[in-house]
């Protein structure tokens, strides 16, 4: 295993470790039927204990996200047989989770903190009021029932999260069983050859003793 797979998988359990604390919270209100207002509040105080992170938290956070990536990208830059399947399914897959953080958990956490304001309001992933499908409706704050769909939604992305890594890691062990199979394919391909050359040489020497 080199140090691309390392990245890899490094920045996978890194990112397993932060959705096992965030599973506390979303569990409850995804696979709980009476979840209160108490599971509600207390998910939602800590995304927003997330969003208000001090900014090295953040660096720190997506400095692994991207150096996940460049171990995937790196590898598929080798090109070998196996990149070409194992490493661009792992590329889709942990593409594919980096989009659904990018473009539903950090709207959603920002509509969290800022739930006066139209645009960000408009600009989150919920199941939003009947009055707000309407072209030009009157705005107004988000309202309770949409703060539990926002954290809602959070909940189950992580959940979709961690289905799409746990692909990444099968990807990689996948690659590293094939690359292993082919490597005592190889040496004991080698071995026979190196037997069959020796054998060759033996029975040469023996008539030539003749």
């Amino acid at each position: 295993m080199g140090f691309r797979t390392g990245f890899v998988i490094g920045s996978v359990l890194f990112v397993y470790g932060i959705l096992y604390i965030t599973s506390t919270y979303d569990y409850p209100l995804l696979f709980q039927n009476g979840f209160t207002a108490e599971d509600v509040e207390k998910s939602a105080s800590f995304y927003l204990s997330v969003y208000h992170a001090p900014l090295s938290v953040k660096v720190l956070i997506h400095s692994v996200f991207a150096i996940g990536m460049i171990g995937i990208v790196a590898k598929i830059i080798r090109w070998g047989e196996e990149d070409k399947y194992f490493g661009s399914i792992s590329l889709l897959l942990y593409f594919s989770s980096l989009l659904m953080y990018v473009s539903i958990e950090i709207p959603n956490m920002r509509v969290l903190a800022r739930p006066t304001e139209r645009n960000i309001v408009n600009r989150a992933v919920y199941d939003a009021d009947d009055k707000r499908k309407l072209e030009n409706y009157e705005f107004y704050p988000l309202t309770s029932r949409e703060r539990v769909s926002v954290v809602q939604v959070i909940g189950a992305t992580n959940v979709i999260i961690t289905a799409l890594l746990a692909g990444v890691l099968l990807m990689q062990v996948g690659e590293w069983y094939a690359t292993r199979l082919d490597r005592i394919s190889e040496n004991k391909h080698r071995q026979e050859m190196i037997a069959k050359h020796l054998g060759a040489e033996r029975t040469a020497n023996d008539k030539k003793e003749e």
